[in-house]
């Protein structure tokens, strides 16, 4: 998605410039296929957790300029900017994000897996991996680290409950309004989730002023949101409506945070992130 930003942004300051001359034109998404490209011959051809990390990079970038180029296909006029576009590639994006739950959390690890597993891990070590490939881990766990320092702070413990809840009450007015004008079948379904997300956080924070925890309710209210709701924003708002989905995210981030068990030395600081 950062790619996909990052480009539209800079095709706009830009003014969309024209790579080729006369009658050619070589679309971002051919950069896209090609960066797909190189990032599997990266993993097939090198081994070790450095080489994997920059492939993935690589991956991700290359799929963020293909994708961004959807409304091309989508439309019988070449349409770069084809409206729902926004939609549809975060609607692709929550596709993939269920796909990969699905099959990682379908089952625990069978012995055969532990074994394929603990076999990469000595082939990277073979590789000289752990030298190279060490610094993305000390940037993830140092990240990690300052979000559960940032997320223990009492005012943001103390208020991210209210913030879920008006978040979801700010999402449900847009939905019922397009139900009270046309009741199909789309706008039912976007009105149904809102509304069922703003109910669960409504009930969270009932839980919550009682003491009680309330982060498995929220967590539910705002899964719901970022997976269904926000898409009918996008449809609606184009690119602008990326900005409830980071705020979605950000809540969701806070949410998980403060659900996570405390450490045994910091108990009396909050709960943070194992």
């Amino acid at each position: 998605m950062l790619t996909i930003l990052v480009t539209r942004a800079f095709l706009h300051l830009t003014g969309y410039p024209q790579v080729g001359s006369g009658g050619l034109h070589i679309a971002h998404v051919l950069w896209g296929g090609l960066g797909m490209l190189v990032a599997h011959l990266m993993s097939m051809l090198f081994i070790g957790v450095g080489v994997r990390n920059a492939a993935a990079v690589v991956a991700g970038a290359g799929f963020g300029l293909f994708i961004d180029e959807v409304g091309k296909f989508l439309t019988a006029d070449n349409n770069y900017f084809y409206e729902p576009v926004a939609a549809v590639i975060y609607a692709v994006f929550v596709a993939t994000y269920a796909v990969v739950r699905l099959g990682v959390n379908r089952r625990p690890l069978s012995e055969r897996e532990r074994l394929v597993n603990a076999a990469h891990r000595t082939a990277d070590g073979h590789a000289g991996s752990p030298a190279g490939g060490e610094w993305p881990t000390r940037i993830r766990e140092r990240w990690r680290s300052a979000l559960a320092d940032f997320c223990r702070r009492p005012p943001l413990r103390r208020w991210t409950a209210p913030a879920i809840g008006l978040f979801t009450l700010f999402s449900l007015g847009r939905p019922l309004v397009l139900l009270s004008r046309d009741a199909n079948l789309p706008n039912l379904v976007h009105a149904t989730f809102a509304c069922t997300a703003f109910v669960l956080a409504v009930l969270g924070l009932w839980r919550s002023t009682r003491g009680r925890s309330a982060t498995d309710l929220f967590e539910v209210a705002l899964m719901m949101e970022l997976l269904v709701v926000q898409v009918f924003w996008l449809l609606d708002s184009e690119f602008a409506g990326i900005l409830p989905v980071a705020w979605t995210v950000a809540l969701l981030t806070l949410n998980r945070r403060h659900a996570a068990p405390a450490p045994p030395d910091r108990a009396t600081c909050g709960p943070v992130a194992r």
